[in-house]
């Protein structure tokens, strides 16, 4: 990002931007939260579904279908890292944190942290989030709590 001379371009907030394939700059909670459900989701449903149907075609497609299955799930892992070393940039701490997220549910807490303010040593402050992430955020989060609900009155109901 170029800084000018401008003095209206010095007063202007300026915000990282997010690149989900780059560990560099910072993601705030809220945008962090939705692209690493979202992202892996669809990226698993698009190339589940075409291995899917290429498996249809024989033994030999079968196989293919197995790796591309593998690199799917590969490419999901280094998403979900990417943005998780980023989300770690955001509270100006080392990008190896990351590897907590290995852990099951350990990313939760990567989402609830909260980032610093302005400048830290990763970059600029995160972009706020856009009415979408918000409105993604509220449902995600909502059918997350209905799930864990229902299945929690499920398991009770079977004791």
């Amino acid at each position: 990002m170029k800084y000018g001379n401008n003095m209206q371009q010095a007063n202007q907030q300026r915000y990282s931007v997010v690149d989900i394939f780059s560990t560099d700059g910072r993601i705030g909670r809220q945008a962090y939260f939705v692209y690493s459900i979202i992202l892996p989701f669809a990226l698993l449903l698009v190339l589940g579904s075409i291995a899917g149907l290429i498996s249809k075609l024989g033994s030999a497609a079968s196989a293919i279908s197995y790796v591309l299955l593998a690199i799917s799930a590969i490419a999901v892992l280094l998403m979900v890292v990417r943005l998780t070393i980023q989300r770690c940039h955001d509270f100006n701490t080392s990008g190896w944190m990351s590897l907590f997220a290995m852990i099951p549910f350990a990313n939760i807490v990567f989402a609830l942290i909260s980032g610093n303010n302005g400048l830290n040593s990763f970059g600029e402050s995160p972009e706020p989030p856009s009415l979408a992430i918000k409105i993604a955020t509220k449902v995600i989060a909502g059918l997350l709590i209905a799930a864990t609900a229902y299945i929690a009155l499920h398991l009770l109901g079977k004791l």
